[in-house]
């Protein structure tokens, strides 16, 4: 009989290496998985737990816990998903006689509309960072490069120098399930970038085209990149977020936003939906439609504020 622990470890070496998941998504697997069996070892009062043991039963009384403790319906349906997945690779590898989660519906979430900035806010915050420092030149051609293209945050940080093409404007990134795909950027990313890369090299030494694109700093956010350690999601998250917090009154801004922005201000200017799709690496046309209703909501809200005609009982 194999072990949870045992089983858990191939399940992660199989998304690993055979779906190709990034590490981030990996660790939210392996904890959604301890997170049950902790449950489960109390539930059934069996330890060490037998696999085959499982039931569908089990599984609804955890989902009500999670539910009970006032977890969001999003998390609760990722988690169930997590066990689908392994519950459904150890009834392919003979460990499990069948998937106990399996029947199991997912439930209904509501989908919120993603944030995003005006292109104003985006402008004044490409404009706060130091110019004259490599720090600053550094945090402006991220912001320019995320705004410029819609990449990920995962695809920005694991850019390398020789992912770059500038004479053709466009740059290698490795999405989701390590799908490679070719976005381009703008002129604007262009420049901050070029612009970043000149001082980098005359501080920091010769460029290898296998060196990360972005670099950290030594000490904190705000100090300056030296060497070629790569930057950390961290550091980005906090620089960005710090940044648009700045630049906007809204609260809770991700570096997610720039991507939201990205795709918005495109379907503003008129760019095909199924052109957005593929710029942002989405999969399915359902996802990247949530940003016509963005699109929707923001027409409304002009047309509320400037037709006669719009309200009747507006004063």
């Amino acid at each position: 009989m194999i072990t949870v622990e045992d089983m858990t470890i191939k399940f992660l070496r199989f998304l690993a290496q055979e779906r190709g998941y990034s590490e981030n998504t990996i660790m939210a697997y392996r904890r959604d998985l301890e997170q049950f069996f902790l449950f489960y070892a109390e539930y059934a009062n069996q330890v060490p737990i037998e696999l085959n043991s499982v039931t569908k039963v089990a599984i609804r009384n955890y989902l009500g816990k999670l539910a009970e403790s006032g977890l969001e319906i999003s998390s609760i349906s990722r988690k169930l998903a997590s066990l689908k997945a392994f519950f459904k690779f150890a009834a392919r590898q003979g460990y499990v006689d069948s998937n106990p989660a399996a029947l199991i519906l997912s439930p209904k979430t509501k989908k919120r509309l993603p944030v995003v900035l005006s292109e104003e806010e985006i402008a004044k915050a490409i404009e706060l960072p130091d110019d004259n420092t490599l720090v600053g030149k550094r945090n402006r051609a991220i912001l320019e490069l995320f705004y410029s293209s819609g990449i990920r945050l995962a695809e920005l940080i694991a850019l390398n120098i020789g992912d770059l093409n500038f004479s053709r404007q466009t740059m290698r990134v490795f999405g989701k399930g390590a799908k490679e795909r070719v976005v381009p950027f703008g002129k604007k990313a262009a420049e901050a970038l070029n612009d970043y890369l000149n001082m980098r090299k005359k501080e920091v030494g010769a460029l290898e085209l296998n060196s990360p694109l972005f670099v950290s700093s030594q000490g904190g956010p705000n100090s300056q990149p030296t060497g070629y350690r790569r930057i950390s999601r961290s550091q980005v998250q906090k620089l960005i977020s710090g940044l648009l917090q700045q630049a906007s009154e809204q609260a809770h801004l991700s570096p997610h936003v720039l991507r939201h922005s990205f795709a918005s201000h495109l379907l503003d200017h008129g760019a095909d939906l199924n052109a957005v799709k593929d710029l942002l690496g989405h999969s399915s046309l359902s996802t990247t439609q949530l940003y016509t209703h963005v699109r929707i909501g923001k027409m409304k809200e002009i047309y509320q504020q400037a037709h006669p005609h719009a309200d009747l009982h507006r004063k």
